[in-house]
C-alpha cells in the first residue's frame, strides 16, 4: 500500500494537495494527529477492502506537535519504502498574505496573540518533519497546477534512496534570504557583472555572464572546493534516510553571479548521475534599483 504523508506550514496550500490527490484516486484524510498515523496505516493495510494508496494531513492543529509525539512516525516511516512524506511551504510574508487575504485565523493565533509569531512558532514546531521529509514544495511563486503537476511526479515516482534528488536554485540577498536550505552558498564576494554595461541585462544564463564570473581565480578555486563538497556529501545523506538535499546559492540581486554557479552546479551534478531541480528565483527582479 503506497501511502504520501502531507505536512508543513498552515497556508502553504495542504487542503489543495489533498484534493489534488484525492482526484488521482487516494484515500485521502485530513487532519490526523502524527501519533495516531501508524495505527491508522496499519488499519488500512489489515482492511477487508484492499487499499492501494491513500493520503494523510497532520499539522498543528490540536497542539498535537508536543515534544517527542512525532518520534514514532518519523522511525515508521524511516522503516518503510512505500511510505514517502511531503512538506508544503512558503516565504513568511506570503503566508502573512494569505491570511489576511482569506480573514481565517492561524491554528496557533489563539496561544502566541498574533500571525506572525503563530507561523515562527510553527515553523519551530515542524522543523524536524520538514527534516525528514522526503519532498519540500515551496508554494510561494507557484500556481494550483504547478502544484498538481509536482504531485503527480511525487505520486507517480519510484522510490530510490540509492540517490538523494538535489534541488538547486540561485536568489538574490537583497530579496530575502531562503529558508529551509540544506546549504546556503554567498558568492557576493566576487567581482559583480550588472556594472558591465554590456552584460547588465543578460544573466548567468548567458555564456558571455558565465564566462566573465568564471574569468577570476578566485571563482574558479570557489566553485571546485563547491563541487568537492557537494560531490562528498550528497551521497551521505541516503545514509540517514534523507532522500532531497537542496543548496541555494545568492549574490546581490540573483541575476548573473548566483545563476551562474547554480548553473554550473547542476550541470556538474546531472553528469554525475544525479536527479537534479534548478530554479532562479529572482532572475527575472527589476534590476533597476540594484
Amino acid at each position: 500500500m503506497k501511502t504520501i504523508i502531507i505536512t508543513g506550514m498552515s497556508g502553504a496550500g495542504k487542503s489543495q494537495a489533498i484534493q489534488i490527490l484525492e482526484d488521482l484516486g487516494y484515500f485521502c484524510v485530513d487532519n490526523i494527529p502524527p501519533q495516531l498515523m501508524v495505527t491508522f496505516i496499519n488499519l488500512c493495510q489489515q482492511s477487508a477492502t484492499e487499499i492501494e494508496k491513500i493520503a494523510l494531513v497532520t499539522d498543528v492543529r490540536g497542539d498535537v506537535f508536543l515534544e517527542g509525539k512525532d518520534t514514532l512516525l518519523a522511525e515508521y516511516k524511516q522503516s518503510k519504502d512505500d511510505i514517502r512524506m511531503i512538506f508544503l511551504d512558503a516565504r513568511d510574508e506570503i503566508l502573512v498574505a494569505r491570511y489576511q487575504e482569506t480573514r481565517r485565523d492561524h491554528p496557533l493565533t489563539d496561544s502566541t496573540g498574533n500571525l506572525i509569531e503563530a507561523i515562527r512558532q510553527e515553523r519551530i514546531r515542524l522543523e524536524h518533519f520538514r527534516e525528514i521529509a522526503d519532498e519540500v514544495i515551496d508554494t510561494s511563486d507557484i500556481k494550483v497546477r504547478e502544484l498538481k503537476q509536482q504531485l503527480i511526479k511525487v505520486a507517480e515516482a519510484d522510490r530510490d534512496n540509492s540517490k538523494p534528488k538535489v534541488k538547486i536554485y540561485s536568489f538574490g540577498f537583497k530579496y530575502a534570504s531562503p529558508m529551509g536550505a540544506d546549504y546556503v552558498f554567498d558568492v557576493r564576494f566576487l567581482p559583480n557583472p550588472f556594472y558591465k554595461k554590456e552584460l547588465r541585462n543578460l544573466t548567468g544564463e548567458d555564456q558571455l555572464v558565465r564566462d566573465y564570473v568564471m574569468s577570476f581565480r578566485e571563482a574558479q578555486i570557489f566553485y571546485d572546493k563547491l563541487e568537492a563538497l557537494m560531490t562528498f556529501v550528497i551521497p551521505q545523506f541516503a545514509k540517514v534516510s534523507k532522500n532531497t538535499v537542496e543548496i541555494a546559492i545568492g549574490c546581490t540581486g540573483g541575476q548573473h553571479r548566483s545563476v551562474t554557479f547554480a548553473w554550473l552546479l547542476n550541470k556538474a551534478l546531472k553528469e554525475k548521475g544525479y536527479e537534479t531541480s534548478l530554479k532562479h528565483r529572482d532572475i527575472k527582479r527589476n534590476r533597476l534599483d540594484h
